[in-house]
């Protein structure tokens, strides 16, 4: 993941060019534990470290947010695009992950994703906001006069798209 991206403007809202990303995939994965012992177990396994190495260095990986939620937390990862992620949930160690959830089946812990490929996409930051999601991995510029819909701002991406 690259972390050489100019800082956004100070003066104004300021738009991610996700347009330079048109095959963009989002993965959302989640875990769930049902006991503070299925936690415990999860983390024995390794598996928080291994994805955080794993993860540094994965082809195709843009950017990844974590969230905590219920009995859990989740990742929502940023892809360049589908088969990105498909190399990667092929490979060693992600395959030894899913092993490792069968074999621990109905012991208190479970994982779910959903996998989006984007075919438009913005993100919009407000004066004042500090970067989060795309503005961590993508150009930023100043809103411009335009590009002030929704509409206009995703017909660029679909624009973008259509030219790769």
């Amino acid at each position: 993941m690259s972390n050489q991206i100019a800082a956004p403007p100070t003066d104004s809202a300021y738009i991610a060019h996700l347009w330079d990303h048109p095959q963009l995939t989002i993965a959302i994965f989640g875990l769930q534990a049902n006991s503070p012992e299925a936690f415990a177990m999860y983390g024995a396994a390794g598996i928080p470290e291994q994805m955080e190495e794993a993860l540094k260095n994965a082809p195709g990986l843009l950017g990844v947010r974590f969230f905590a939620e219920g009995n859990g937390g989740m990742q929502l990862q940023y892809w360049h695009s589908h088969a990105d992620l498909a190399l990667f949930a092929r490979q060693m160690p992600h395959s030894a992950w899913w092993k490792w959830l069968n074999d621990n089946e109905g012991k208190g812990i479970s994982f779910y994703h959903e996998i989006y490929q984007c075919k438009t996409a913005e993100a919009v930051y407000e004066l004042g906001s500090v970067p989060v999601g795309p503005a961590t991995f993508c150009k930023t510029s100043a809103v411009k006069g335009g590009e002030g819909r929704s509409q206009e701002r995703q017909r660029r991406f679909v624009e973008a798209a259509q030219e790769k």
